[in-house]
């Protein structure tokens, strides 16, 4: 884990150095995607945050932001970094979908440790409420875990 946030940050300050996109910017590709789990908002966002301060942070150079609005039932998870314009690297929107359901989309840059594997541990830490760095359930047979996303352009 540690060694993979400091590569996670080697590679941000390599990135934004060079002039490259980094994080969720206008017009970059990440990877995007929606899908509705059975938990109400409020436990779908704590998951998402639990999920983010466990696997996204990487070593300090990023923090979490964002909070759940009561008048309009939503909320938001922001993961950004500390430096580099406080680029905004991942994101999770939930809103109510019913009882005990919830709407989320997740997005999340594309590289390092904000990659498929993150979107797919996502998924999972929200729709089972339990926070993981790795995917641990395994997918129905024949059923795809990274189906419900796709490269956003």
């Amino acid at each position: 884990m540690i060694k993979q946030a400091k590569c996670a940050a080697a590679a941000l300050a390599v990135a934004a150095l060079s002039g490259c996109a980094v994080g969720l910017s206008p017009g970059g590709a990440s990877l995007a995607g929606d899908f509705e789990a059975p938990v109400a908002y409020g436990q779908a966002y704590q998951s998402a945050v639990d999920q983010a301060k466990l696997c996204l942070l990487g070593s300090g150079a990023y923090h979490v932001e964002g909070g759940l609005d009561a008048a309009s039932h939503k909320g938001t998870m922001r993961v950004v970094a500390n430096l580099v314009d406080s680029r905004e690297m991942a994101r999770v929107e939930v809103s109510p979908a019913g009882e005990n359901r919830t709407k989320v989309h997740v997005q999340m840059w594309g590289r390092s440790i904000w990659d498929a594997k993150a979107m797919v541990a996502m998924h999972d830490a929200v729709y089972f409420s339990s926070p993981s760095c790795s995917v641990y359930i395994p997918p129905q047979q024949g059923v795809d875990p990274t189906a419900w996303f796709h490269v956003k352009k």
